[in-house]
């Protein structure tokens, strides 16, 4: 608590030096206006998809679990309390999720839970596909995706309540509240959820298959948000955001279990305080934030409880200077990752890192240079240069050719080093994984419609698996090689009142090296990868009523090698309809969904069963 409150007075010491030192200039920005994001500054090549929630009115039931697998190429594995995605056939901690540009997957083991994050206060999420460790750091190698905040409070200054009840036992309450004066801005929202999660399943695994009730997956979830703007002049704005979650949940089994007392507790703190600062063709952005993770685990029947508190400190100066058409971006990033951990020898963990990147860009009309160069270096082991090379280039009024090739790396975790226990151990001596992305891609813009095509090389060297050594434990070492390769198409088709669009995925993910002499698994595609996945959805708006339809599908997966067959899990395919009517009148709107229409019986991951149909009633109230 006291590290906690002294990092607050950082943050303020941090905004009142920054302002202190700067002038108030007019802003003279040049044809092409400077970037305030790193996320809009180093698009060039990137393939990127949006996703506006705004439009989506789904209010306090988005949870970017099922954002993530409906409208995009990730496929998000769901097991027990936790649901983490993969991407470009890589693992789980290869997708780096940042909140405003600061990483927040977990420092113990690399993973970011999406089932513990919902999206009522964030209007845009942005998926990039591949790799940007040279701009976002470790853990960028298949995607990232990131969740920004609003900062232009565009709506009116009236507050929002909604409320959603669903099938088994979901309730869902959220309050929005938007707060200006003169030049202050501020938001606020309140989210919490309860969930009895107690939906019938087949049993698979049982003779006879027979229906039964999950039991044991109650789920507890609330959430506090504040977003804050100060403009001080025309060209400085100091910003705060503030974000936490709690989240208390009992750990169902798979189905060959009949019993489970599991139970997770996830608590997380979030702060970011940042100053930004426009001077004719400069912008400065000064950010100091501070992360926290409060993670529990307890199953008392086996006599296990695990738990850990990780904090982060991280500052950030960044610079942009445009000149022309050219744009010179540096970046200094300080680091500080403090764990204290119950499975360690070792209880308490203290690790600091430096990077910097610097990036230079050519932009005109016809043509989109950008290079970039990151070097870092960490207290407890080595990390190369990483450089990106992206390039952009209208070949006619409708059509744009990308290229891109970049180096990207993860470092390993603490639990990767540090882990200690009756059957794992961690192995000190790992080095960061490393890999190279190549991919190249046509966009297509014609008056209707969007079109855009990608393909991609994705070679991951020192990958980090852990296995079985000769003692029976397990052990993680740098000995997998995984070369993924595949083709990425989305297309948007918009008349009227009608918005279609769909991606398709292609994804080719296979072993290149035996990491043993029993090792069968070479040539053949990586397991929880799928070879094919689909997402399609059509929206219609006709008056007051706005209609929507959504498909998505996922080919099979290998859940366990064998000879002469692996093991699998079946394609399945999801399919959600929604109806929303606006009543001007009362300020009111409905919204009633169902999803997984056909009540179709799947799961993400070996004998962990997921709901069948399920009923929401969303009511969004505006008050006057």
């Amino acid at each position: 608590m006291r590290r906690y409150i002294y990092n607050i007075i950082l943050i303020f010491l941090l905004v009142k030096n920054s302002q202190a030192q700067m002038a108030m200039d007019t802003i003279k920005l040049p044809e092409v206006r400077l970037e305030e994001t790193k996320i809009s500054t180093h698009n060039i090549g990137v393939n990127i998809e949006a996703i506006n929630l705004t439009s989506l009115h789904e209010s306090g039931s988005l949870e970017l679990t099922n954002i993530i697998s409906n409208y995009s190429s990730f496929y998000v594995k769901k097991y027990g309390a936790l649901a983490t995605p993969t991407f470009r056939g890589t693992s789980s901690a290869h997708t780096l999720v940042l909140w405003n540009g600061i990483p927040i997957n977990s420092i113990a083991n690399g993973l970011s839970d999406l089932s513990n994050i919902y999206c009522d206060n964030f209007s845009k999420i942005f998926i990039v596909n591949g790799g940007e460790s040279s701009v976002f750091g470790s853990g960028a190698i298949g995607g990232s995706i990131h969740l920004n905040t609003d900062a232009k409070f565009d709506e009116k200054n009236v507050p929002v309540f909604s409320s959603t009840i669903g099938s088994y036992g979901l309730s869902i309450h959220a309050l929005n509240l938007l707060i200006k004066h003169n030049k202050f801005k501020a938001k606020v929202n309140l989210h919490e959820l309860s969930h009895d999660n107690n939906f019938e399943y087949i049993n698979t695994t049982q003779f006879g298959n027979p229906l039964l009730i999950n039991e044991y997956g109650k789920r507890k979830f609330n959430s506090q948000h504040f977003d804050m703007i100060y403009q001080f002049s025309t060209n400085t704005k100091y910003s705060l955001n503030f974000w936490a979650s709690n989240q208390e949940r009992e750990v169902p089994q798979n189905m060959t279990t009949p019993f489970s007392d599991a139970k997770q507790y996830d608590k997380s703190i979030r702060i970011l305080s940042s100053v930004k600062h426009k001077n004719n063709n400069l912008l400065i952005s000064a950010k100091q934030a501070y992360v926290q993770e409060d993670f529990e685990y307890t199953e008392l029947s086996k006599e296990i409880q695990s738990s850990y508190l990780a904090e982060s400190y991280i500052s950030d100066i960044d610079l942009k200077f445009f000149k022309n058409n050219y744009l010179f971006n540096v970046d200094i990033l300080l680091t500080n990752n403090q764990l204290e951990n119950n499975n360690y020898i070792d209880t308490q963990k203290d690790e600091k890192s430096i990077a910097a990147f610097f990036s230079a860009q050519y932009r005109s009309k016809k043509l989109l240079i950008n290079s970039v160069l990151r070097k870092e270096w960490h207290s407890n082991f080595n990390i190369p240069y990483i450089p990106s090379l992206a390039f952009e280039s209208k070949l006619r009024n409708l059509v744009t050719f990308k290229a891109r090739v970049n180096r990207n790396f993860r470092a390993p975790t603490f639990n990767d080093r540090f882990w200690a226990g009756a059957n794992a151990n961690g192995n000190i001596n790992l080095k960061s994984e490393d890999s190279w992305n190549q991919e190249i891609g046509l966009d297509f813009n014609i008056k209707y419609m969007r079109f855009s095509i990608t393909a991609y090389n994705l070679h991951i060297s020192d990958m980090i698996l852990w296995q079985q050594i000769e003692n029976g434990s397990w052990m993680p070492n740098n000995i997998q090689q995984v070369f993924s390769r595949g083709v990425e198409t989305k297309m948007r088709f918009k008349f009227r009142e009608f918005v279609f669009d769909g991606d398709y995925a292609f994804t080719k993910s296979t072993n290149e090296s035996a990491t043993n002499y029993l090792d069968n698994t070479v040539g053949k595609q990586l397991r929880y990868v799928p070879l094919h996945k689909v997402n399609s959805r059509l929206k219609v708006v006709k008056e007051k009523f706005q209609y929507s339809l959504s498909l998505s599908y996922t080919g099979e997966v290998i859940t366990t090698y064998g000879e002469p067959y692996n093991q699998t899990l079946d394609s399945y395919m999801l399919t959600d309809f929604s109806i929303r009517y606006i009543f001007d009148l009362t300020h009111v709107s409905v919204e009633a969904k169902i999803k997984n229409l056909m009540d179709k019986s799947y799961v993400t991951y070996q004998n962990y069963p997921n709901p069948g149909r399920e009923y929401l009633l969303t009511l969004n109230y505006t008050i006057n």
